[in-house]
């Protein structure tokens, strides 16, 4: 299995979310995540790759044309300040919907914060332009200080939960195979 991981947003043309007083983007905790997700499928010996572009359409084309067998995008959620919770989005196929899960379930796990369910989104590009399943999930909310703070203290745990969750996937593929 070949894994395309997708740190939202951009380091320099494009911070995403951000928390002001935390100093935090959304743009530098993904790619940061993302790293750690990549280190932890190495050891478990699954090939990926990890791509951060403010460019949508070259990161899909990048993932197309390494023909990935999973793409996750790797974000973090904002909204009013009080907003809590994870949540992942996934394109209609079932394939997305079964990474999806097992992302989404892992990720709950390890932070301990209100389950935000999966959505099935057509509006997403990077998650319905992929020719591969596709996941984008929302770790948590960064404008939230208690779910950031709560994400910080746990950033190795949320790692191994999204690792988790991929392998969980491919096992499922692999037990529909046999």
């Amino acid at each position: 299995m070949f894994v395309y991981l997708n740190p939202g947003h951009d380091m320099f043309r494009d911070p995403g979310a951000v928390n002001d007083h935390l100093a935090l983007t959304e743009a530098q905790l993904a790619r940061d995540l993302a790293w750690l997700v990549s280190k932890r499928l190495d050891q478990h010996r699954i090939r990926n790759i990890v791509e951060q572009n403010d460019d949508l359409f070259g990161v899909i084309c990048n993932a197309n044309r390494w023909q990935a067998d999973l793409f996750v995008s790797i974000h973090f959620n904002a909204f009013n300040g009080h907003a809590t919770g994870t949540e992942a989005f996934v394109s209609y196929t079932p394939h997305s919907v079964m990474a999806g899960h097992a992302i989404q379930q892992n990720v709950c796990a390890a932070l301990e914060l209100p389950d935000r369910g999966i959505k099935e989104n057509m509006n997403l590009l990077v998650i319905n332009s992929t020719s591969m399943p596709a996941v984008l999930v929302e770790v948590c909310f960064i404008d939230n200080d208690d779910d950031i703070r709560r994400y910080e203290e746990r950033k190795g745990r949320t790692a191994d939960a999204i690792a988790t969750g991929i392998i969980q996937y491919m096992g499922q593929l692999e037990g529909k195979a046999a």
